[in-house]
């Protein structure tokens, strides 16, 4: 009877303490997750990206490599890698990223392209750190037919 009260509460004790949320606001929006906010963290994550590179210019069927990556000195929290029409809005590619406490992240995705007139794009890595603070990082490319 005592082992199973021990499993429990240490159970009870992983799950209420291994969740994820934000101090101050009380909110858990991330979906869980050891999310703990860093108050001396004042600097905003560093975010590099390699390819495309500004004003890059691609045919109709090809496909844009995004690669690039994301450092902060006190950990990463979350962020998305989207690439938006800037003709009509559309969000062509929007992929979330949810990294916990890592440093550095090399991130590396793909988008096939698919125009029926000369488009440009802009692709945009967002990331915040467990501080709260906030990057962002774009580069605009050209797809042709």
């Amino acid at each position: 009877m005592i082992t199973t009260f021990r499993n429990i509460f240490f159970f009870a004790f992983v799950i209420i303490f291994s969740t994820c949320s934000k101090v101050g606001d009380g909110t858990d929006d991330s979906g869980g997750g050891p999310h703990v906010v860093t108050p001396n963290d004042v600097t905003a994550p560093e975010i590099s990206i390699f390819t495309p590179t500004l004003n890059q210019v691609f045919s109709n069927g090809s496909v844009i490599n995004i690669t690039g990556r994301i450092t902060d000195d006190f950990g990463l929290y979350r962020g998305t890698i989207r690439v938006v029409n800037d003709a009509n809005g559309v969000v062509l590619v929007n992929q979330p990223y949810e990294i916990h406490g890592l440093l550095l992240y090399n991130f590396n995705i793909n988008h096939t392209a698919s125009v029926s007139a000369a488009t440009d794009f802009t692709v945009t890595v967002t990331f915040e750190d467990h501080g709260s603070n906030t990057a962002i990082k774009s580069v605009k490319v050209k797809i042709n037919p």
